[in-house]
């Protein structure tokens, strides 16, 4: 790919996506929301995983150029894309985030949920999906810097998020290798320029975002994640300042306080606020770089769900029931487990057939004897 002309590289790119539009849900009576949100919802809902669908429709009317009462600005969105019939082949949602209290030069734009149907996969419409919110963002912080909100380095230069560091963030499951989507998952944005923040350092927690009457019942039952982060034009940089590494989580719990209770919040927080204090004479939180293919598999060691969570989180329900799955005896019993399990994940990552435009044509595959493409 990098040899490539440059405008081979768009001609490819716009023949993979000529047929898909993204839209902007802006209200909760646009007429794709109750269509996106069950989208959302039967992926991530059942498991505790996503917002209720009354906290939503808040967050798309609440205005977003009136900062909380601690001055973080939040801009919630929803995206749907479409194929050239109109029919919504995924979504995603999430949140822009700044507080220049907390750091003057950083927006943040938590990438929550993404979906998409069948029909779509293997196709580049997630990496749009992944990547359209900078959009969002750009005009978000034109917007506040028109209206006076907020001061930026670059004020003239647009295109370049007017001289804001921009980090993406995504929630993500520990790898575990009898859990295929969590690999599939972190390949994907591991090849999408992220890392993973150090859990030694920033033990994260996804809140409880269940209904308060369920968690009253049960208790509450913050899941155990790790934080990934793409640095946009500092993916090469090895670590992240603490101070930058706090604001993240200080924006992202920002954000959760507007729908969750507080009282469930301050343990998560403080466990990880404690963690980066402990480390501010350190000047930094090592960046763990994520696996992009068989070759590098072994980038999965230090986030292998067992040692992360009997290191980092013992003693939490989702520990538990994890070391009682069997995964402990397992361990135990093998001490090369986890090297056999990303040796044999890695042959099959080798093994599986490639494509070339990959959402068009599946029937077809390549015969280097014959140096054509025949049917399957």
């Amino acid at each position: 790919m990098k040899d490539l002309y440059q405008q081979d590289l768009v001609e490819m790119i716009e023949r993979e996506t000529r047929n898909f539009q993204i839209w902007s849900i802006g209200f909760p009576s646009h007429p794709d929301f109750a269509i996106a949100y069950e989208l959302l919802w039967n992926e991530f809902g059942p498991h505790g995983g996503m917002e209720r669908m009354e906290a939503v429709k808040s967050f798309l009317l609440e205005d977003p150029y009136e900062p909380a009462p601690n001055g973080t600005f939040m801009r919630y969105f929803m995206l749907v894309a479409k194929d050239h019939k109109g029919e919504i082949l995924g979504a995603r949602d999430g949140v822009l985030l700044l507080n220049q209290e907390y750091d003057p030069d950083l927006v943040l734009v938590f990438l929550s949920h993404i979906v998409m149907k069948p029909e779509a996969r293997g196709t580049v419409l997630s990496y749009w999906l992944r990547i359209a919110p900078v959009e969002l963002a750009t005009s978000y912080l034109s917007n506040l810097l028109s209206m006076g909100k907020i001061k930026v380095p670059a004020p003239d230069q647009p295109a370049r998020q007017f001289g804001m560091k921009v980090n993406l963030a995504a929630e993500m499951e520990y790898f575990s290798p009898e859990d295929p989507i969590s690999l599939q998952r972190i390949l994907f944005y591991g090849r999408g320029g992220f890392d993973a923040i150090n859990p030694r350092y920033f033990p994260y927690r996804q809140p409880d975002f269940r209904d308060p009457e369920q968690i009253k019942a049960t208790g509450n039952q913050p899941v155990p994640y790790m934080m990934l982060l793409r640095r946009m034009g500092r993916e090469r940089q090895a670590v992240i300042p603490t101070d930058e590494a706090r604001a993240v989580m200080r924006l992202l719990y920002d954000d959760f306080a507007t729908h969750c209770i507080a009282e469930n919040l301050k343990g998560s927080l403080d466990a990880v606020l404690t963690r980066l204090n402990a480390r501010e004479s350190r000047g930094g939180i090592e960046l763990l770089p994520l696996p992009t293919g068989a070759r590098d598999l072994h980038r999965m060691r230090p986030l292998f769900r067992y040692t992360a969570f009997t290191r980092y989180y013992p003693g939490e329900p989702d520990t538990k029931a994890y070391l009682e799955s069997g995964i402990a005896e397992k361990v135990k019993a093998n001490p090369r487990f986890l090297e056999e399990e990303l040796n044999r994940l890695a042959d099959e990552l080798e093994s599986r057939q490639r494509f070339v435009y990959p959402n068009r044509e599946k029937d077809l595959e390549w015969t280097p004897k014959t140096s054509s493409w025949r049917k399957r």
